[in-house]
């Protein structure tokens, strides 16, 4: 790929954290239903789809538009990162880059976003593991129903302006 066409490939994948982002935070963010977490699926789906280098870092820009979001602080940073690094890993080397693939990782993801948000906060006394699972739960299964619109959106990047070989 020529200097031309890295650019034009980050610059897609910017605009889809922008629109995921926009979706999530302020079309769905007012409505009656759970917050879900669009940008850890966007940042797992730029590591099945690219590769780990690309997951990693993609995952950390996710994880800085999470942090600015209000939603944590430097954790989420790496946290994404991580995420965005272990399914290029493992798009690489166990499964395959397609949606399968993504769908798997997306869900491990998600179950450790809530693993550490719910088991953090129990640890610490904020509240009672009834009171954290009745918020956990919904964010989770609110956050599943998002995997293939995001994944379909990062395949349009891909596909477009991404690799230039298609499994």
């Amino acid at each position: 790929m020529t200097r031309h066409d890295i650019v034009l490939k980050w610059i897609a994948y910017l605009l889809a954290m922008g629109f995921v982002t926009v979706v999530n935070y302020y079309v769905i963010g007012p409505l009656p239903i759970p917050l879900p977490l669009m940008l850890p699926v966007l940042a797992v789906a730029g590591g099945v789809l690219e590769g780990a280098p690309f997951g990693a870092i993609y995952g950390m820009l996710c994880g800085a538009v999470l942090s600015g979001q209000g939603s944590g602080g430097a954790g989420c940073i790496i946290a994404l990162s991580a995420f965005g690094w272990v399914a290029g890993l493992a798009a690489q080397y166990v499964l395959r880059r397609d949606v399968w693939g993504h769908l798997i990782c997306s869900v491990g993801a998600l179950l450790i976003w809530e693993a550490w948000a719910v088991g953090s906060r129990l640890l610490s006394h904020v509240a009672p593991a009834r009171v954290l699972l009745r918020v956990g739960v919904p964010e989770l299964v609110c956050s599943l129903a998002f995997i293939l619109p995001v994944y379909w959106i990062s395949r349009f990047c891909c596909i477009h302006y991404g690799r230039i070989y298609h499994e």
